[in-house]
């Protein structure tokens, strides 16, 4: 996942360090989506400009993601299957 300045994660790190990782991971987004969610395994919404790909560790019974901002920033959230296939 992109690293934020108060990630836990890595509390030894400096802040400089992780923009700097966040920088460089941000260079090519697409690439790094293929390596955090292999390669055709996520989609660039359009509408939206978010690149999602499916949460992993997600438990429940609808389709869990992530999200990434082209700026870097990220979310993770949940929708109804039916969500997913209905046009809009």
């Amino acid at each position: 996942m992109l690293l934020e300045a108060n990630s836990n994660i890595y509390p030894l790190m400096k802040t400089q360090t992780i923009k700097k990782l966040n920088a460089e991971l941000l260079k090519d987004l697409p690439n790094t989506m293929d390596i955090m969610f292999g390669k055709g395994e996520w989609v660039f919404d359009e509408v939206e400009k978010l690149y999602i790909g499916k949460d992993k560790k997600y438990q429940g019974k609808d389709f869990g993601f992530i999200a990434v901002r082209e700026d870097g920033t990220w979310f993770t959230g949940a929708r109804p299957f039916d969500d997913l296939t209905q046009a809009h």
